[in-house]
C-alpha cells in the first residue's frame, strides 16, 4: 500500500492566519516534518494558477517557513530573514511593465508591488533531524517570490502595499480571464491595511 502525504486546503482573505505574525521554529520534531511534506505536497498540488509560493500561514499554520516551487524544484525555507538586499526596490525589469503579482490566498487579483531586486536570505534546512544555518541570495524572480512569502510570516498581503502606496489593482474577469482595473475602495472590501 502506497501512503500519500495530505494536502491542506489553502486559505483565502479574510482568514485569521493570514494576518498573523508565525512563530519562529526552535526543534525538529514529527510536528515540523509532517509540516514540510504538507506544505511541499499542498503547493505542488496547486492548478490554475500554479503556485510559485505557499508559507504556513496559508494553510493556517502560524510558523515561520515557507515552500517556493521554481524550475520545477521545491525548496523550503526556515525561519528566513532577508540579511541584505538591493538598494533599490523594483516593479519590474527596466522600460517594461511592471511584474503582476498575485497570491494563492487573494485568488484573481493582481497588482504591482515594489520589491528588492536581489535579496540574500539567512534560513534553516532540516538535515540529520537537525535545522541546519544557510545562506543564499536570489534575484529577479526567485528573490519577489521569496519576499511575498517572507511577507505572508509578518501577516502582510500584497493588496496591503497596494492601499499603502496608491497603487492600481486588478481583478481577472472569469468570463473573459482579461485583467480588470478595480476601484480603490475595493482594497478595503479585500482586507487590505495600511502598512
Amino acid at each position: 500500500m502506497i501512503r500519500r502525504t495530505k494536502t491542506a486546503p489553502i486559505v483565502h482573505i479574510p482568514h485569521p492566519s493570514l494576518r498573523e505574525v508565525a512563530a519562529p521554529i526552535a526543534t525538529v520534531d514529527a510536528k515540523l516534518l509532517a509540516l514540510t511534506k504538507t506544505l511541499d505536497e499542498s503547493l505542488k498540488a496547486t492548478r490554475n494558477p500554479r503556485g510559485v509560493g505557499l508559507a504556513a500561514p496559508q494553510i493556517a499554520v502560524g510558523k515561520r517557513i515557507f515552500a517556493t516551487q521554481l524550475d520545477g524544484e521545491i525548496q523550503l525555507y526556515i525561519n528566513p530573514k532577508i540579511i541584505d538586499h538591493s538598494e533599490e526596490k523594483i516593479m519590474g525589469e527596466k522600460d517594461a511593465e511592471p511584474h503582476l503579482e498575485g497570491c494563492l490566498s487573494i485568488p484573481k487579483i493582481y497588482g504591482p508591488v515594489p520589491r528588492f531586486e536581489w535579496v540574500e536570505l539567512e534560513y534553516e534546512e532540516i538535515i540529520a533531524d537537525k535545522l541546519v544555518a544557510k545562506k543564499q541570495r536570489l534575484s529577479d524572480f526567485p528573490a519577489r517570490v521569496a519576499q511575498h512569502e517572507l511577507d505572508h510570516l509578518d501577516g502582510i498581503l500584497f493588496i496591503d502595499y497596494s492601499l499603502s502606496l496608491g497603487l492600481p489593482i486588478y481583478s481577472e474577469n472569469p468570463e473573459t480571464e482579461k485583467l480588470e482595473l478595480l476601484e480603490p475602495e475595493m482594497l478595503i472590501a479585500l482586507g487590505a491595511k495600511q502598512l
